[in-house]
């Protein structure tokens, strides 16, 4: 290692570790040692607040290690090192070995000032033989960062327990960095323990700006006899650390036959200062590169750099390769437009994409045909649906679809008019994204011009997506101004958008041809109202199969109005009062068994008490007592609290049931309760 590194490695250290303090509390007193008797939760509180060392070493000097002794060890060392003085050392430095309390001992001579620490410490380190101990010292001399211990730190950067060297590494360069000028004859070439502390201190100096520095230790770290990830990551903050004067050494590792080192150049290459010039040298590497992957990978990385030199740089080399070539680089290069192009790759791209080429190729250059950006690659896609043969204009129509280009809607129009099926189809699919409410109108006529049953099909599912996008009245307004003179099957469609699109104005329209002359229409509309989905809607909707089911003159109408009632009733959310009040204006209504017994499902549905009480109120009619006892069974066997109204129910259905089966599970019901 060179005396420049290990200089700069020292200063590292020195500002990344301080050593430790404590805020003097301005209550603590000084014990006297008669005070330290009693209990040990009475001992203990003594240790916590004294400042006495007398007492605390009369602690130290316990013997025993049991947790109790322990911990008071504890409590006694940490007031050392607070309030110890020199007078200590002695004690604590023989204390070093003795396991857990010569942690304690260790953790105390920390912090108690003074140089003969530092002597006593390096005075006892040869003579110690735990590994671990012999570490921990280290350790704690290089926390105090005496320049006085370099020479103890740096005996130890050889000793054969890989511990010990690392310690002293950290140790060497923190006492080192306390001294601007040391003696370094004799260290060690940079090895794996002092490698990753070397890390730390580039990093620092870098955060200094100190680029100098920082280039110095990581050209020390990239080209040391060190574990391989460190020297790859010595490689990389080397390069990064020179910047633009750093391209030679990148070229270096892009042509490296270490693959792991390549894959370095490739990360680097993307994070260097902007401008063409590592650019241009990252593009100079292509041709060399003979294996298709590595030279698909430099692609990618060109391609990620994001400023305008290197997107200038690097777009004509990177077009070419997009146009032919082996797949992996062909995609990458195609892949890497996506961030570096511009409307003139266009032509290039849309060959891609409507080539005769594999999947991956067209697939590669539609998705970077949606996410190019910018305004002008829009004006350039809408160019291209004017210009281009039938293949890109569906190539253009299904970019404007993904980027929602809306201000091409009158250049989409024309292609409804094509010949070509595939961009009439196309167009169809695009407008469900690109029309607004203003073109809405348009839209609907072409209802009347599309070409075929299959365009129509197509058109109508284009609607119903387009309309659901837009404010729900206005849609509906323009839906209805259209079915008074649209073809019947128009007219039907019609009616069934306006559920689509839901919302008051559409109710209104629909109810509005449920009481209509036009008996198709009458039928289709009382149908969608029994049928409605929208939750907002429920109340108006209720209210239109009400007046059905109250003042419809064909009996049809009235039923579909009840069923449509209670379907509602069935299945909408709402307040269990309500819920309750539609079923029973339901059986009031209905003229037939068939359709009042169909409240008993609305009761079993949301079984509760109240729902309980309405459906027994059925069990004394002879035509609805075996349906009430079979819900009040239902809703017993669905209430897991006890409750006196299922009991009554329960008894109820065993008196009044004919049915064995029923009698039996009401029977179970009330053995719960």
């Amino acid at each position: 290692m060179t005396k420049l590194t290990f200089k700069i490695f020292s200063t590292l250290i020195a500002m990344t570790f301080c050593a430790t303090t404590f805020a003097q509390d301005p209550d603590w007193h000084v014990v006297p040692k008669d005070d330290l008797t009693g209990t040990r939760p009475a001992i203990a509180r003594v240790l916590q607040t004294t400042a006495d060392e007398a007492t605390c070493l009369q602690v130290m000097q316990q013997e025993g290690t049991n947790d109790d002794t322990l911990y008071l060890k504890m409590l006694a060392g940490k007031r050392l090192g607070t309030h110890g003085t020199v007078a200590s050392v002695p004690q604590l430095v023989s204390m070093l070995e003795q396991g857990q309390a010569g942690f304690f001992a260790r953790y105390a001579l920390e912090t108690i000032p003074g140089a003969e620490v530092d002597a006593a410490l390096c005075e006892v380190l040869p003579k110690l033989k735990d590994p671990a101990v012999v570490a921990g010292v280290l350790t704690t001399l290089g926390v105090r960062a005496n320049p006085a211990s370099m020479k103890t730190a740096r005996e130890f950067l050889t000793n054969s327990d890989a511990d010990v060297r690392k310690a002293a590494a950290y140790a060497f360069a923190l006492c080192a960095a306390a001294n601007d000028s040391f003696d370094y004859t004799g260290l060690p070439e940079l090895n794996a323990e002092l490698a990753d502390a070397a890390f730390l201190l580039a990093e620092c100096f870098a955060a200094k700006d100190d680029r100098a520095m920082a280039i110095a230790v990581y050209d020390a770290i990239a080209k040391a006899d060190i574990q391989a990830y460190q020297m790859e990551s010595g490689v990389y903050q080397h390069i990064l650390a020179l910047g633009n004067e750093g391209i030679s050494e990148l070229v270096t590792q892009i042509n490296s036959p270490d693959i792991k080192l390549f894959l370095v150049a490739m990360k680097v290459g993307r994070e260097l200062p902007a401008g063409d010039a590592v650019t241009r040298a990252m593009l100079a590497q292509i041709d060399k590169q003979t294996d298709p992957l590595r030279k698909a990978l430099l692609v990618r990385a060109i391609g990620d750099r994001n400023d305008a030199a290197s997107k200038s740089a690097s777009l004509p080399v990177i077009s070419e390769l997009a146009q032919s070539g082996d797949e992996v680089v062909r995609v990458a290069a195609i892949d890497a437009l996506r961030n570096i192009g511009n409307p003139s790759v266009l032509p290039v791209l849309t060959a891609a994409a409507n080539q005769n080429t594999s999947p991956a190729t067209a697939n590669a250059a539609k998705k970077t045909l949606a996410e190019l950006p910018g305004k002008e690659v829009d004006a350039a896609i809408v160019d291209l649906l004017e210009k281009g043969n039938a293949a890109a204009k569906v190539i253009a129509i299904k970019l404007i679809e993904e980027r929602r280009i809306i201000t091409a809607f009158a250049q989409l129009q024309k292609g409804l008019e094509d010949s070509d099926a595939n961009v009439r189809k196309a167009t169809l699919d695009a407008f469900g994204q690109v029309a607004g409410i203003d073109e809405l109108p348009l839209l609907l006529g072409f209802l009347s011009q599309v070409k075929n049953e299959e365009e129509l099909k197509a058109l109508q599912q284009v609607l119903k997506s387009a309309c659901t996008r837009m404010p729900q009245d206005a849609a509906a307004s323009e839906v209805a101004k259209m079915i008074p003179t649209a073809t019947r099957p128009i007219q039907i469609f019609l009616l069934e958008l306006l559920m689509e699109i839901a919302g008051p104005k559409a109710v209104a329209t629909v109810e509005t041809y449920a009481w209509g002359n036009d008996v198709s229409l009458k039928d289709k509309a009382t149908e969608l109202l029994g049928a409605w989905r929208s939750p907002p809607d429920m109340e108006r909707v209720a209210n239109a199969c009400l007046k059905l089911a109250k003042e419809a003159s064909d009996d049809r109408y009235k039923i579909r109005g009840l069923r449509g009632y209670i379907r509602l009733a069935r299945q909408f959310d709402m307040p269990v009062e309500r819920r309750i009040e539609m079923a029973k204006q339901m059986f009031d209504l209905a003229e037939r068994d068939a359709d009042k017994i169909l409240v008993f499902d609305v009761y079993s549905r949301y079984p509760s008490a109240n729902m309980l009480a309405a459906a027994m109120e059925h069990i004394d009619k002879a035509a609805f007592r075996e349906k009430a006892c079979e819900t009040a069974v239902i809703i017993g066997e669905k209430t897991p609290d006890k409750l006196a109204t299922v009991a009554a129910a329960m008894k109820a259905v065993i008196e009044k049931s004919t049915n064995a089966d029923m009698k039996a599970r009401a029977q179970r019901v009330l053995d719960r309760q």
